[in-house]
């Protein structure tokens, strides 16, 4: 089945959507965790029907066009007015700065891109979704981050195309692993094809000649990223550090941690859903 893509907003200047006061509580009041899981979702599916977005808010320093209804980051932004996964940010933030390279692979609407890109560092961005990618584009824009480069593509073993699933109240839980959205997940989702390149050349046509940090977050297929970028590419091109997410890994084909191991990597820390890896030198 063929979703029908959102069409953001990405023409407006930033500050054309203001968010008021009622929007914050509403959104404060959906992600209460003194709540039950249940009432908090009844909660939550009101207030995305009433307040969806778009919304134009500075979290941190930084611009972002929000849309809650659609996007868990978006929501935990509004709700909190703090980026999102601050544990993981801690976690790199002393591995990036001027000098430095960012490969955010699974960029979403830009939360680590532009917490990398504000240290001074080089970044580049990869996300597959087209209108979460514009999205990024505009975060980008509205931040002055002109030097941030995006690729529009989903990242795996070999050229060709994928459906990518989506499910509406989270765009950025898009899936290339079908069998994900079924049990836990089950919901209204639905597909629409995507292109798809190896992440070697990806990261070699944007010129890169090193990497000090690389984010995997795609729900499921980090096996599929980075083993084929691991065992093809370069050495002077495997990153200096690797944050991976792990909460799907039940869904990955082979054991990409193993095979990070053997190539010499080592954990150098860990959040509930992420694993940062360093590169023994």
């Amino acid at each position: 089945m063929v979703a029908a893509l959102a069409r953001p907003d990405i023409t407006s200047p930033f500050g054309t959507y203001r968010a008021e006061g009622l929007v914050k509580f509403a959104w404060a009041l959906a992600d209460r965790h003194d709540l039950s899981a249940f009432l908090r979702k009844r909660i939550r599916s009101l207030v995305a029907r009433v307040f969806s977005g778009p919304y134009d808010t500075v979290v941190e320093g930084l611009k972002f066009r929000l849309y809650p209804g659609g996007n868990y980051d978006d929501r935990k932004m509004m709700a909190k007015g703090r980026l999102p996964e601050q544990a993981e940010h801690r976690l790199i933030a002393p591995l990036l700065g001027k000098d430095r390279v960012f490969v955010d692979v699974g960029a979403n609407i830009g939360t680590y891109s532009l917490f990398a890109a504000a240290s001074g560092a080089e970044v580049l961005a990869v996300e597959a979704s087209p209108d979460t990618a514009d999205k990024l584009a505009f975060n980008l824009a509205a931040n002055g981050a002109s030097d941030v480069r995006i690729a529009r593509t989903a990242v795996g073993a070999e050229d060709g195309e994928l459906s990518l699933w989506r499910e509406p109240s989270n765009a950025g839980f898009a899936t290339l692993v079908e069998d994900l959205t079924q049990g836990e997940w089950a919901g209204n989702w639905s597909a629409f094809r995507v292109p798809v390149r190896p992440l070697a050349d990806v990261v070699t046509e944007a010129g890169l000649t090193r990497i000090d940090v690389m984010k995997i977050d795609v729900e499921g297929f980090e096996d599929r990223v980075l083993v084929p970028y691991l065992t093809t590419i370069s050495r002077d091109l495997w990153p200096r550090a690797i944050l991976l997410e792990t909460n799907c890994r039940p869904h990955w084909t082979e054991d990409c941690l193993s095979l990070l191991k053997r190539l010499g990597y080592e954990q150098a820390g860990e959040t509930r859903d992420n694993i940062l890896f360093s590169l023994k030198v």
